[in-house]
């Protein structure tokens, strides 16, 4: 290979940038963490709202869909797109079984071949069981697959049957504090200087906020305030309203500005991730408040939720979807302020161990080697 040929990467997902999510987010986290001078960046995506673009250096190919279905968008711009991809290095994005269909269609050029395993294909075993058996070979395919924890290899049957060509790769995070402590302080005291517990997500079924704001019905002197919008808005709020938990739960809508993220993740007293599917494979937003040195409290899912805050260590793990032990885990931190610091410390010192940008950017050059 010529000495200045930059190595092309080709990135292909169901929704990317402008979108955010998880996966969007690791994707922009490789884009970013790879130097221009020496890669070539592309994403191969899905939208009906925004148009083929080139930012920062990467050029956004969105494609059309006709509908969504069982977590699928449907494209046949899709499949012509990738049928006329020709790249060094193709990467997917799993959970995305279109994907894998079209990549069977369209028989996209490349040199390699990675998939990133962002998690496991859940609430769709009637409209899946046709295709497990391509999903499999399409894994058999791969040169490299990328995963975000050790913890979730022996648990899932199709990484434990690929295991020699798997990598880890966990997020990483940038560990710098940018948020002031006198717009901390302010921004406490519109909530009475009560203990704040915090959750961030989309409002849906598997993020499990149903089970924490009927938990808030047995903790006094703390609020809950939960970030996101989402399809479980209106239930949520009439929940809320009949069972009289407005002092005790508020509804922040979605917070798309980076700025007001962080402080909310500055100012608050507990950080909750209380997904209760399997499907939750990392749960990035974890870090963010244990950067700032909040104690978690996640759930038992076995996978890499559990790698990044440990239970007793950086907080407390509860059963997924179990209301009274996240209402004892919450009240045993609202109530210990010398265990919860003693948790967001050791959380803190995690990030930096373990999750810091600056070492995990050295890992992605790895991935792409030809």
């Amino acid at each position: 290979m010529c000495k200045n040929k930059k190595i092309k990467i080709t990135h292909v997902t169901r929704y990317a940038h402008p979108h955010i999510g998880g996966i969007e987010t690791v994707i922009n986290q490789i884009n970013d963490s790879l130097p221009d001078e020496e890669f070539e960046k592309e994403v191969l995506c899905c939208s009906n709202t925004d148009k083929t673009s080139i930012e920062n250096e990467v050029k956004y190919t969105r494609c059309k869909f006709l509908f969504e279905f069982a977590a699928n968008t449907i494209s046949p711009q899709f499949i012509w797109e990738l049928s006329r991809v020709k790249t060094d290095v193709l990467h997917y994005h799993m959970p995305f079984i279109f994907a894998v269909i079209a990549h069977f269609m369209a028989r996209p050029k490349c040199k390699k071949m990675v998939i990133s395993y962002h998690g496991k294909i859940v609430g769709y075993d009637k409209y899946m069981w046709p295709f497990w058996w391509i999903y499999r070979r399409f894994y058999k395919l791969a040169d490299k697959i990328h995963v975000l924890s050790p913890t979730i290899i022996d648990t899932d049957i199709v990484l434990s049957k690929n295991k020699e060509k798997c990598e880890i790769v966990s997020y990483g995070i940038d560990t710098t504090i940018n948020v002031n402590e006198k717009d901390v302080k302010i921004f406490r005291q519109q909530y009475n200087n009560k203990k704040i517990i915090l959750c961030m997500g989309r409002l849906v079924s598997f993020k499990g906020f149903t089970y924490v704001i009927q938990a808030m019905q047995q903790v006094e002197g703390a609020i809950l305030l939960v970030a996101g919008g989402g399809p479980l808005k209106t239930e949520f709020e009439q929940y809320i309203n009949e069972n009289n938990l407005q002092e005790k739960v508020v509804l922040l809508g979605s917070v798309i500005d980076k700025q007001k993220k962080s402080l909310l993740f500055a100012a608050c007293d507990v950080f909750i991730l209380s997904s209760c599917r399997t499907s939750e494979s990392f749960g990035i937003v974890q870090l963010e408040a244990m950067k700032y040195g909040k104690p978690v409290i996640n759930t038992n899912l076995g996978t890499g939720v559990n790698y990044v805050s440990v239970d007793r260590k950086t907080g407390l793990t509860v059963k997924p979807a179990n209301v009274e032990d996240l209402a004892e885990a919450i009240n045993k931190l609202v109530n210990d302020d010398e265990l919860a610091n003693t948790f967001g410390q050791n959380a803190k010192e995690r990030v930096k161990e373990l999750f810091d940008i600056k070492k995990v950017r050295k890992k992605y050059a790895e991935i792409y080697k030809l």
